[in-house]
C-alpha cells in the first residue's frame, strides 16, 4: 500500500491533545497529504470504550479504516516510534482481511 492509496480511504484517528505518539502521526499524515479525522478519547468516552473494544488496548494512536479495522500508529522498536514500512503494511493487511484491499 502507498501514502497514495492510503489517502482514498476514510481514516478516522483516535487521539488525546498530550499523545506525542499521536502528534507525529498527524504531522505524517498531514505530510504525506493523507486526509483523516481525529477523536479525542478524553472528551470523547464512548469513543474510548469503542477503542478498548476492537483492540483489547486503550494505547493510541490507533486509525480506523473505512469504519472498520483499527491499526497502531505507533512501533516501539523503529527509531522514532514510527516505522512508515510497518503502518502501510499493518493498513493493507487490515484492509485485505475485511475485503477492502
Amino acid at each position: 500500500m502507498t501514502w497514495q492509496e492510503l489517502g482514498q480511504q476514510q481514516l478516522l484517528m483516535y487521539t488525546t491533545a498530550w499523545c506525542p505518539d499521536c502528534h507525529r502521526l498527524k504531522r505524517i499524515l498531514n505530510e504525506r497529504k493523507v486526509p483523516f479525522a481525529e477523536i479525542d478519547i478524553e472528551a470523547h468516552p464512548d469513543a474510548a470504550e469503542r477503542l478498548q473494544r476492537q483492540t483489547q488496548r486503550t494505547a493510541i494512536p490507533f486509525v480506523q479504516l473505512n469504519g472498520g479495522p483499527m491499526v497502531r500508529g505507533w512501533h516501539e522498536d523503529a527509531p522514532g516510534r514510527f516505522s512508515a514500512d510497518i503502518f502501510l503494511a499493518e493498513a493493507a493487511a487490515a484492509l485485505q482481511a475485511v475485503g477492502n484491499a
